[in-house]
């Protein structure tokens, strides 16, 4: 069976090499679990009763999106459906884009567990967009079609965004947008209401990562962790997007 089932998603184009990230982002040398020993004492193990599929080939695996929407909450649990989810950034945006239709791409929105550190009108957050790399402040459920239609409803940039033009545009009202401070930014889905593996290997994956930038001496600029929720692929926990070096595509790991 577990044959069949590889041989299948091989056939679906999964697994085909060529959607490998970019030559410089991969690994030249083993990393240091290759001298591990089986079962490894250095490293928190995943709970052994917590199925995870190995089967499914994992290059290929992810639907393909344009935009991605994060939405600061400052909670690394959701309700199952956060795009159902009334009074929320997130509906309202849903919302936002089922007015106006598909401008024949996907956007991914994602609560993550960001803190609202630039925005100051009550009730608001911050929403990070990517490949735009801005964070928009003060964004809350009353401005999300303006936040769609000046942010989302829009071509993708071809190279970096003029922020101080951006926010002379009065549509804006108290919104206001920055530069991305992360350079490199992980996002581990804990969203255990949905799958409870994402709720289980998210944190033990944000602790290994965290021991890791502390060793290099990386802050969460260079490279900051966050929660978010669902992204797909639960069966093949933990989930992680990497965006890296500032770049305007991700590197998804399962």
């Amino acid at each position: 069976m577990s044959f069949l089932k590889e041989s299948f998603f091989r056939l679906a184009g999964f697994g085909d090499p060529a959607l490998l990230p970019p030559q410089e982002y991969l690994a030249s040398e083993p990393d240091d679990c290759s001298s591990c020993v089986d079962p490894c004492t250095d490293h928190k193990q995943f709970p052994s009763n917590l199925y995870i599929d190995q089967v499914i080939p994992m290059l290929g695996s992810v639907n393909a999106y344009a935009r991605h929407v994060i939405i600061a909450t400052g909670l690394s649990n959701w309700p199952s459906k956060i795009l159902k989810e009334k009074d929320t950034v997130a509906n309202s945006l849903y919302y936002a884009e089922r007015k106006r239709g598909s401008k024949g791409w996907n956007n991914m929105i994602s609560n993550s567990s960001l803190v609202s550190y630039y925005s100051t009108v009550p009730d608001s957050c911050d929403v990070i967009i990517y490949p735009d790399n801005i964070i928009v402040s003060n964004v809350t459920c009353e401005t999300a079609d303006d936040f769609y239609d000046l942010f989302l409803n829009t071509d993708l940039p071809k190279e970096p965004m003029d922020i101080e033009l951006i926010n002379k545009n009065d549509r804006l009202a108290e919104m206001k947008v920055q530069k991305n401070p992360y350079r490199t930014l992980m996002l581990l889905c804990s969203h255990g209401r949905v799958d409870k593996r994402c709720g289980v290997t998210a944190p033990i994956l944000a602790y290994e990562l965290d021991q890791v930038l502390r060793e290099k001496n990386l802050d969460e600029h260079d490279a900051g962790i966050l929660m978010v929720s669902h992204i797909g692929g639960h069966q093949l926990s933990g989930n992680v997007i990497c965006y890296i070096d500032e770049e305007s595509k991700p590197v998804i790991v399962n």
